[in-house]
């Protein structure tokens, strides 16, 4: 996982969703809007500090911004098909047991 990517991937998205431009996510986080482009392009590193005013500014919890949707998704989807597998597997081992019983009384 890229880090930075995943964080100017949600900054972009959450500003957007918010139909903020970069100067009013600027504006709202009294930063030069010159800043916000370079954060946006992944030169431009802010602080821990200026992270927290852009979620503010986002009105989102600043997790939301390093959050990987894409690596959620793909363990979330490999999590249903485990539990899949393992729903078939116990209902061909009850199918077996349920034959083996019937050719005993047969």
């Amino acid at each position: 996982m890229d880090l930075t990517r995943v964080f100017v991937h949600n900054l972009k998205k959450w500003r957007k969703n918010r139909g903020f431009s970069q100067k009013t996510l600027a504006e709202r986080c009294n930063a030069a809007h010159s800043y916000i482009r370079q954060i946006e392009s992944g030169t431009g590193h802010p602080s821990f500090a200026f992270i927290e005013k852009l979620a503010g500014a986002l009105n989102i919890e600043p997790y939301k911004l390093f959050y990987d949707e894409t690596s959620a998704k793909a363990v979330e989807s490999k999590n249903i098909n485990t539990i899949k597998i393992d729903f078939l597997k116990n209902v061909s081992h009850e199918l077996e047991t349920a034959l083996e019983k019937i050719k005993m009384v047969t």
